[in-house]
């Protein structure tokens, strides 16, 4: 029997320490590289699903239009100076813009106001309003006046209208508190010379919609319920036609 060599070399030899090391170290640097790109995609999935509910809205947008009558969105996005003369006048950064809003969660929309274009206060981060609110409109004619708020029997017809009631039915059905109006639809009537400009004669109503969010977002240094409007050039846009008929 053939004494036991000791000193021969096993054929199945582990890692070295030096080669552990090495190892550990490319892995944490991978995972390291892996784990810097996570904050991109859960902000990259909170904007698509952002977006998706911004494309869901248009039909609530439609609905919410209809409810509030021809007449009133007609008078609330009037761009057109003396519209049925023979030489009518584009208001052009005059012009009105009608204010709806609607949650984070997109599911419903709501009628805010009406403003007259103001481009300062539009890009202004520390101004808590879109644009000069307007409260009547004055016809030209010299009829009667419509208000955009409230009705001539105090009923609420926008949010703005609803200070004091949005606590009572029917009207608190519909009340949306400012920090929760994260998203912004801004509808307005088409520019004097193009096609799809307004006229009393036309049946139907075309719109320019630009969906804009963030819109307004809570703020807890302004109280329990403060919020903070988010200056227009950060925020993220989605724009389509629409129309409405009489």
């Amino acid at each position: 029997m053939k004494p036991l060599n000791y000193n021969r070399k096993s054929s199945k030899n582990g890692f070295t320490l030096l080669e552990v090391v090495i190892a550990l170290a490319v892995f944490g640097f991978l995972i390291g590289g892996l784990l810097g790109f996570l904050p991109w995609g859960v902000e990259g999935v909170g904007k698509v699903r952002e977006q998706s509910i911004a494309y869901g809205l248009v039909d609530a947008v439609q609905v919410e239009l209809e409810r509030m009558g021809f007449s009133l969105v007609e008078r609330g996005t009037k761009r057109i100076k003396g519209i049925s003369s023979f030489a009518p006048e584009d208001m052009k950064d005059k012009r009105w813009s009608l204010l709806l809003v609607a949650p984070k969660e997109g599911h419903r929309v709501e009628f805010e106001q009406v403003i007259e274009y103001d481009k300062n206060l539009m890009i202004d981060s520390g101004s808590q309003e879109e644009g000069k609110m307007q409260e009547l409109w004055i016809n030209e004619s010299g009829g009667s006046n419509v208000p955009f708020n409230q009705s001539a029997k105090g009923e609420p017809l926008s949010l703005l209208g609803m200070e004091g009631s949005e606590t009572g039915p029917p009207w608190s059905n519909r009340w949306l508190p400012e920090a929760e109006r994260y998203f912004l639809i801004k509808c307005s009537q088409y520019p004097l010379e193009h096609r799809h400009r307004h006229h009393p004669s036309n049946g139907f109503l075309a719109l320019q919609v630009d969906v804009q969010w963030p819109y307004k977002i809570p703020d807890p240094s302004k109280g329990e319920a403060g919020f903070r409007r988010v200056s227009h050039r950060y925020r993220t846009h989605f724009r389509f036609p629409l129309a409405i008929t009489r």
